[in-house]
């Protein structure tokens, strides 16, 4: 079975010991789960939270607690959110099937089933949950590589809007959680009408965008953003595309640097590199790196190399 690792453990909830043999007997011919069995709903719920299974298969009506209410109970658990239950019913009434379903359920088979169709929907719905969980996965190791990242850096789609996950910085600059936010709320509120009607402009031509195109279009928003929240600060923004299959505009990656101390260094009368202040002062420079960390100095003023620089105050 292709995109499943083997050893899936399958719950098999049933009062009737022919269904549970029938059903148990057609999962290890055709592949290689581990089946654990439950009589009714409350061993169902006593089993799966225990052992935690990779998917239930669960009868509806059952003596002690029904399917359906062992269901509910399950999926109050946040760890079964994503496990599939598929409900076995003798039940034609439309209205037992929606409740299963309500209830959390993930699919139902009619009794009596075909081997090959029990088999089929199991292996489709663990294939899903695998599927999830890889996304999962891969979100999470996304997020920690943002919250790494030093800078701000977001996508944002064709209606402007900020997607998630943004890296932890982006909080940092902007004063709040902006996903799900539009860009023209946050980044550019500040800007005059005329570039703000540009943006618009921008955003209403985005999925007509090509490679082509793009460099003309991307010149006309800002590279340079005053941001007030509640101090001003002074964004350098770089803009990186993404394209579709199609080659048309999907998404674009916003990459923020706050630049309002460099650009504030950048005014005073002289700025020096580590080397020159080494000079001067006659102190090495692993020493001043080292007096940096140790008293806890503010983030260093980089040059547009990345290189760290200094003022006379730094200097004094």
């Amino acid at each position: 079975m292709k995109n499943l690792k083997d050893n899936k453990k399958i719950l098999i909830v049933d009062d009737n010991d022919k269904n549970i043999k029938v059903i148990g007997d057609c999962l290890k011919l055709n592949a290689k789960f581990t089946t654990i069995i439950a009589l009714n709903g409350k061993e169902a719920v006593e089993r799966a939270l225990k052992l935690r299974p990779d998917l239930i298969l669960m009868d509806i009506n059952m003596p002690v607690m029904g399917g359906v209410e062992a269901c509910k109970i399950i999926k109050e658990n946040e760890a079964f959110k994503d496990v599939p239950i598929i409900f076995l019913t003798g039940e034609k009434l439309i209205s037992d099937k929606v409740k299963a379903l309500k209830a959390g359920g993930s699919d139902f088979v009619t009794k009596p089933f075909y081997a090959e169709e029990l088999l089929l929907r199991v292996t489709l719905h663990l294939e899903i949950k695998d599927s999830k969980e890889s996304l999962k996965s891969s979100l999470l190791k996304t997020n920690e590589m943002l919250d790494n990242v030093g800078q701000s850096i977001f996508w944002v789609d064709e209606n402007g809007r900020v997607l998630a996950p943004s890296s932890r910085t982006t909080e940092n600059v902007f004063g709040q959680s902006i996903e799900e936010q539009t860009v023209l709320e946050t980044l550019y509120k500040g800007e005059d009408e005329k570039i703000k009607n540009e943006i618009v402009l921008f955003f209403e031509q985005f999925s007509k965008m090509t490679k082509e195109t793009w460099k003309t279009f991307k010149d006309k928003i800002p590279s340079k953003v005053i941001y007030f929240n509640k101090d001003k600060k002074i964004l350098h923004v770089t803009y990186k595309p993404l394209w579709g299959e199609n080659n048309f505009l999907n998404k674009i990656m916003f990459i923020i640097d706050d630049r309002t101390e460099f650009d504030y260094l950048m005014n005073q009368k002289n700025i020096y590199s580590i080397r020159m202040v080494s000079n001067i002062t006659g102190v090495q420079e692993n020493t001043i790196r080292s007096w940096e960390k140790r008293h806890d100095a503010l983030e260093p003023f980089r040059d547009s190399l990345g290189k760290r620089v200094y003022n006379d105050n730094d200097v004094e």
